[in-house]
């Protein structure tokens, strides 16, 4: 990538920045959002409520994302009462919605199952919401592979929700272009 990843140009703001702004419309009770390499450079760019975002600094980064994903769940399961339910996004995944997150949500809370998570076609991944049972899992986290693993295991506890085409990721420059001029062109 060219430049950092997060501060990537979307919909007249930037990539980080446009999915706090989807999350914070669902109107969580708090935005965990963990940052690494580059914190200080997308902190100074973020338009954020400090007390609705709280930004935690991972300094394992390198670790890779599902180290990240450890970083932010622990900071979660310090408040207290525990969640019923955690919600992970990616700030690579522009083109997710309120109404799919909130589509997320309501299947969690109305069906017993441990996680809801967004089926990609081929696999499923996040966004997804994961349940108590499932925090020990993320937090032992420590690899580049997110929760893919965790996801795999509990497939018969699990509803995943087709996403219809929102969960396009941004791993390189010519997916960014692709994404960005068939998403900015009207």
């Amino acid at each position: 990538m060219r430049g950092i990843k997060q501060l990537l140009p979307w919909k007249g703001t930037f990539l980080l920045q446009h999915i706090v702004n989807v999350v914070k419309n669902i109107q969580p009770q708090k935005i965990k959002m963990v940052l690494g390499a580059n914190i200080e450079k997308i902190k100074s760019r973020l338009e954020i409520n400090e007390g609705m975002v709280d930004i935690i600094e991972n300094p394992t980064w390198q670790n890779g994302l599902g180290n990240s994903i450890a970083v932010g769940v622990a900071s979660i399961l310090k408040s207290n009462p525990l969640p019923k339910g955690i919600l992970i996004c990616l700030a690579d995944q522009p083109l997710v919605t309120e109404e799919y997150l909130m589509d997320l949500l309501d299947n969690f809370k109305t069906n017993k199952v441990d996680v809801v998570a967004s089926n990609y076609g081929k696999r499923i991944g996040v966004p997804a919401v994961f349940g108590p049972s499932i925090y020990k899992e993320l937090l032992g986290l420590n690899s580049d592979y997110g929760a893919k693993e965790i996801l795999r295991k509990k497939s018969t506890a699990m509803l995943s929700l087709d996403a219809y085409g929102l969960l396009a990721d941004i791993d390189t420059p010519s997916a960014y272009e692709k994404i960005y001029n068939e998403n900015h062109n009207s």
